[in-house]
């Protein structure tokens, strides 16, 4: 159990860059990135610049639609305005959430798997000295 644990930690510590990048690269469109209720755009852009992701429309040259960043993009902002600290930024409340949630799962699971069973196979389940 506790190589499953510590097994389950570093999993989650390699692989929680990938989550910030997912989650800034989902927020895009959310997160005010101009005006006064922002103080610092989703990539790092300050209010009042331009946004380098804007190309202008083929059907008229004055609209601007936001092109969608790239996973690389949105990791080298990060990189840029953070460092790589800003790729851990939270990643301890993701330790103590983590076990929490797997426990909550597998015990409903367990709980859901026991009412739906026969008796027969809650008695193959049951250990020989309990029968």
């Amino acid at each position: 159990m506790q190589c499953g644990a510590v097994s389950g930690l570093v999993a989650q510590s390699l692989t929680y860059p990938l989550e910030v990048t997912r989650r800034r690269m989902q927020t895009i469109g959310v997160v005010p990135t101009a005006g006064n209720e922002s103080s610092t755009g989703v990539l790092g852009k300050l209010p009042g610049q331009s946004n380098p992701d804007t190309v202008s429309s083929l059907s008229s040259p004055n609209e601007k639609h936001a092109k969608p960043p790239t996973m690389m993009r949105t990791m080298r902002h990060v990189m840029h305005e953070q460092g790589i600290k800003g790729f851990f930024k939270g990643v301890s409340m993701n330790w103590i959430k983590g076990p929490i949630a797997f426990s909550i799962s597998f015990t409903a699971f367990d709980f859901i798997q026991g009412l739906m069973e026969s008796e027969s196979e809650q008695e193959k389940r049951r250990p020989k000295q309990y029968r």
